[in-house]
């Protein structure tokens, strides 16, 4: 199989190139560019039509979701995955709009980043969202792990236990127990209670989610309301 082509863009050399040290080991992706600007990454974009762009949107010379659009109008089969050390909603929203595939916080660990980035390359339509919102980060609530996100997040693809597990390479016992633990730190009290109140706190994108899922069958797993 082909290596799946990267170009990434952020003004921090060390992030950059370290970034590009952890990517160029997985047999699966190479690093095919650095832009260190906006500009840059443009230009860069439309020299090499990478696969996948990992943006820091807000560098010297990026608009934004401005430069999303700018990119995506040169190579529009380039996926963009945004980041940033820290967001407003309002900003995560605009680059989601402009055509941007996620926006992933700077402090993500490894395993989070890779899975991202895999389901990004693989999923047309998959959004990604891992960036705290200020409510979040001004709350006494313990926050998420980036693994219970990831559940979540699958919870919220009206995914059962079975099929999180099989996805995440985890046990049916394990999702439970970040799902139970995802209950406690949301106060949820259900599986559709817990996606949404994660949604209401921009700790998980809105799901777009089949006709059953909206009137309450929340997958497989939804017979009980109050188990995980």
């Amino acid at each position: 199989m082909t290596p799946a082509r990267i170009v990434l863009a952020d003004d921090h050399n060390l992030f950059r190139e370290t970034l590009g040290d952890l990517l160029e080991a997985q047999p699966a992706l190479t690093v095919v560019g650095h832009a260190a600007d906006g500009a840059a990454a443009v230009r860069c974009a439309a020299a090499e039509r990478p696969d996948l762009l990992l943006l820091d949107f807000r560098m010297p010379h990026s608009r934004g979701a401005g430069t999303v659009r700018d990119i995506l109008d040169i190579s529009p089969s380039t996926r963009i995955l945004c980041l940033s050390a820290y967001a407003e909603p309002g900003l995560v929203h605009e680059v989601l709009a402009a055509g941007a595939r996620g926006v992933l916080h700077k402090g993500i660990d490894r395993e989070a980043l890779l899975m991202a980035i895999e389901r990004t390359l693989e999923e047309a339509a998959h959004t990604t969202v891992l960036v705290p919102s200020p409510a979040a980060e001004g709350s006494d609530r313990e926050a998420l792990s980036s693994r219970e996100r990831q559940v979540l997040v699958s919870v919220a693809a009206a995914m059962s236990n079975r099929q999180i597990a099989d996805s995440l390479r985890i046990t049916e016992g394990t999702v439970k127990r970040h799902l139970n633990s995802v209950f406690r730190k949301l106060g949820a009290v259900s599986r559709l209670d817990a996606v949404n109140k994660a949604v209401q706190a921009h700790i998980i994108p809105s799901p777009t989610l089949p006709t059953a899922v909206r009137s309450g069958h929340w997958g497989p797993d939804a017979r009980s309301t109050t188990s995980p």
